[in-house]
């Protein structure tokens, strides 16, 4: 009898181990959706942190440069004359200058193609 017995052990434990080899794949599966979930937020987080950096690396730039021409003595207008006089558009200057475009087309009519150039 137990000469009989032996195909149907093996192929009870055949089928546990299919249902075992059925399972584990579903739970990695599982697995590695929640892994490309966390990655997706460390990605987004890693994200808002370097855009939270580059603005404040701009803002401060920005204050570097407005600290540096008012240490230069030098009015924004007299700097745009500079800017103007080196060659400069009037957009370059207006936004260097944070004076308005039309501010800064004035200056190059006048001074573009001055004599004391």
């Amino acid at each position: 009898m137990s000469g009989a017995f032996f195909p149907y052990l093996m192929a009870v434990l055949w089928l546990a181990l299919a249902a075992a080899g059925v399972y584990l794949f579903g739970r990695l599966r599982r697995l590695e959706g929640k892994r490309d979930s966390l990655t997706a937020l460390y990605l987004d987080q890693q994200q808002q942190q370097i855009s939270a950096l580059q603005r404040d690396v701009a803002r401060l730039q920005s204050r570097f440069e407005h600290q540096a021409q008012g240490e230069s003595g030098l009015s924004p207008y007299n700097q745009a004359i500079e800017m103007i006089r080196q060659g400069l558009t009037a957009s370059e200057v207006a936004s260097r200058c944070g004076i308005s475009r039309s501010e800064a087309e004035l200056i190059v009519s006048l001074y573009r193609n001055s004599p004391t150039s």
